[in-house]
């Protein structure tokens, strides 16, 4: 009987000292994931035909930006050297690229691209509806690896200029997000402000990247529209945390400012 007394008090003493000592996990950090979207004019700032692609390759250095989305490119185009443009900022930044041609122009290319820091896979190009007048638009789709080895799909796009083709385009993009059915960032000059009725239908399947106020990205030197953005629809909302969207200030290497959005993920 004293020895099962003791062995009792023995065990009651183990779960005391148990419930005494605290265990303090440390949760994995939080990985950051750096976006912009850029409309590059060609390479030249506002009112000028000079173009420099390597002030543009410097705003985007400096930005820390891992995946980029960037409008206005050319590619083999007189007014910018026959350079092509997409495969030389990539070249610039050590990053890969895509490009997406919208329209023929001057004996040349013109369109939209992704830069990516991370391998691209699956890299395709979707016109989009026109069903209007206008010029046309196009998007430049990829599945891009994460250190973390999870994909995502990354876009670049710019919408028309006139609202029944924006409005269609929207829809479109939203259809794109249906049927892809994975993470999805777009990264575009909507040529659109938040509350306009295109944009209200793009996000029926989209989020803007806002954090409360749009950033003020067009014009350049005294910005007054926010139509510049990185939207992502719900699959990457619930992966992936938006922790700050910004026009990035006096920069005017384009007459457009990039916008640097930040996300976290695990």
């Amino acid at each position: 009987m004293k020895k099962i007394i003791l062995g009792a008090l023995a065990l009651l003493n183990l779960f005391s000292c148990s419930g005494d000592e605290k265990i303090e996990l440390t949760p994995p950090a939080k990985k950051k994931l750096v976006t912009m979207t850029y409309n590059i004019h060609h390479g030249a700032p506002e009112n000028s035909e000079v173009v420099n692609l390597a002030n543009i390759a410097a705003v985007i250095k400096s930005s820390g930006a891992e995946l980029v989305a960037l409008q206005e490119v050319d590619v083999n185009v007189p007014r910018s050297g026959k350079v092509n443009q997409a495969a030389e900022l990539a070249k610039l930044l050590g990053m890969e690229y895509h490009f997406s041609k919208s329209i023929d122009y001057n004996g040349g290319e013109y369109g939209v691209a992704i830069l990516s820091k991370y391998p691209m896979s699956n890299k395709r190009r979707e016109l989009l509806p026109m069903p209007t007048a206008g010029e046309q638009r196009s998007i430049a789709l990829a599945t891009v690896t994460l250190p973390n080895g999870k994909n995502i799909e990354f876009a670049a796009t710019h919408f028309d200029l006139n609202v029944p083709n924006r409005t269609a385009q929207a829809a479109y993009l939203n259809q794109i997000s249906a049927v892809l059915s994975k993470e999805l960032f777009v990264g575009g000059d909507y040529n659109a402000i938040p509350s306009s009725s295109e944009m209200l239908k793009l996000k029926e399947g989209f989020t803007l990247s806002c954090m409360g106020s749009c950033p003020l990205s067009f014009p350049v030197r005294q910005p007054s529209k926010a139509i510049d953005f990185v939207i992502f629809n719900p699959k990457a909302a619930n992966s992936y945390t938006l922790v700050s969207s910004v026009a990035l200030a006096g920069q005017y290497a384009s007459d457009h400012l990039p916008v640097s959005v930040v996300f976290q993920y695990d």
